[in-house]
């Protein structure tokens, strides 16, 4: 899970670590809300010059015209107008964090991911940061420094650090005191990555996460309450209605996967798909075959009916589908009867059940009930099911299902 700059600095100042005054702004019309603009009026003029950032979790947004300077009240308030008429990556710009400027004296960069070779964490820091920080780190290594998960970071582990990086005097100390606050945030939170670039030294000597980057291990999202409502964390403008709800169905239920990862797409056959190589071969065999898909998620790892359920209905509430499929490879411990079981009660839960086709490609424990189950459920309500096991190869079920919504969408379905 990616946080948004302003989430991510209020973990950084849990661990200790300054971060410049600042505002969020989250309403397309701010400029007209007199209540908003009273607001940074009053913050404006407590400050003077202000740096203006979008929140989206991507780099580059200095480069996009994403953050910007002013040193105007009136200017500041045209280029946030600008930014709430901008996109990025075609979603709309909703959220703004507007910050004090800094008298920056000096800017370096510090992250803190894993280390694929060892798995402990490792440490990167550079006393060059800033804006074109990739280019820096090409022709200048950062130092680097692989922590212990056992052992923990020491604090003389820090000042050695610092001291790689050319550091001394004063500034070791108060470097590798910011470097083992961003650790301890790092881990406390289950990082699995953090950066801070730039952090930023003011000429009163003071240092401040002028950025910040992180991702949180989304397995780990329900040990944390301030995760507890994602819209609070990722900005929600990156995110689809259908998006967002089948991120919440794991947000605090681990039994099991459905609907952690959950794309929405511009065609019409719905995706439920199981199990993580062969819902992608499927994708893969869908766009071959021509095929339109209007989604892609999964379920698996034996997720409870109740779970697959709530995917099914999130799924299927999408107003232009031709058709729903529902594949996955043989599997070995995810219960068959209790998923498709999820899935025929998330049918029920629909305003009006489909009639399009569908198409059913699954094997594993329990199959034969849940085929007979689904055979009933069809012939009782008149629905377009198909069934096919492990004796027909994905790829020919794939092609199936583009049959059948051509069929369908040809008026000779039956």
């Amino acid at each position: 899970m990616k946080l948004v700059e302003h989430r991510g600095k209020e973990l950084l100042e849990t661990a200790g670590i300054r971060i410049p005054p600042g505002i969020v702004t989250n309403n397309n019309s701010y400029i007209n809300l007199s209540y908003h603009k009273a607001k940074y009026r009053e913050f404006f003029l407590d400050h003077q010059g202000v740096i203006i950032k979008a929140q989206i979790p991507y780099g580059y947004r200095a480069k996009h015209g994403l953050i910007k300077a002013s040193e105007n009240y009136t200017d500041s308030l045209k280029i946030i107008d600008e930014m709430y008429n901008k996109e990025f990556m075609g979603q709309p710009i909703s959220t703004l964090l507007i910050e004090k400027k800094l008298n920056v004296k000096s800017e370096y960069y510090v992250s803190i991911t894993y280390d694929t070779k060892s798995r402990n964490p490792m440490i990167l820091f550079s006393r060059d940061g800033g804006i074109d920080i990739e280019d820096v780190l090409k022709n200048k290594e950062p130092v680097k420094y692989i922590v212990s998960i056992i052992d923990g970071l020491s604090d003389f582990e820090t000042r050695e650090i610092v001291k790689q990086a050319g550091f001394v005097g004063k500034d070791i100390f108060l470097l590798s005191n910011f470097i083992k606050n961003a650790y301890d945030c790092f881990i406390r939170y289950d990082c699995k990555a953090l950066e801070i670039n730039p952090i930023i030294e003011t000429h009163s000597g003071q240092l401040y996460a002028g950025d910040a980057k992180i991702t949180i291990d989304d397995n780990a999202v329900q040990r944390h309450d301030i995760f507890y409502d994602i819209t609070e964390i990722e900005d929600r403008s990156l995110l689809t209605e259908r998006e967002l709800e089948a991120r919440k169905i794991d947000l605090h239920d681990h039994r099991g996967v459905a609907g952690k990862t959950f794309i929405d797409m511009d065609g019409d056959i719905a995706i439920l798909a199981s199990g993580g190589g062969a819902s992608l071969t499927c994708m893969d065999a869908l766009l071959v075959a021509d095929g339109k898909p209007a989604n892609y998620t999964e379920y698996s790892g034996n997720p409870p009916r109740s779970k697959v359920r709530r995917l099914t209905e999130i799924t299927l509430s999408n107003p232009n589908l031709n058709g729903c499929l529902i594949i996955g490879g043989t599997a070995n411990f995810t219960d068959v009867y209790e998923t498709l079981g999820g899935f025929v009660e998330g049918l029920l839960d629909l305003p009006h059940l489909p009639k399009y086709p569908i198409v059913v490609r699954r094997a594993g424990p329990r199959s034969k009930e849940a085929f007979e189950m689904l055979r009933e459920f069809a012939e009782q309500h008149k629905l377009n099911i198909e069934l096919y096991g492990e004796e027909t190869p994905m790829t020919q079920a794939v092609k199936r299902m583009i049959e059948k919504v051509e069929e369908y969408k040809n008026g000779n379905s039956n």
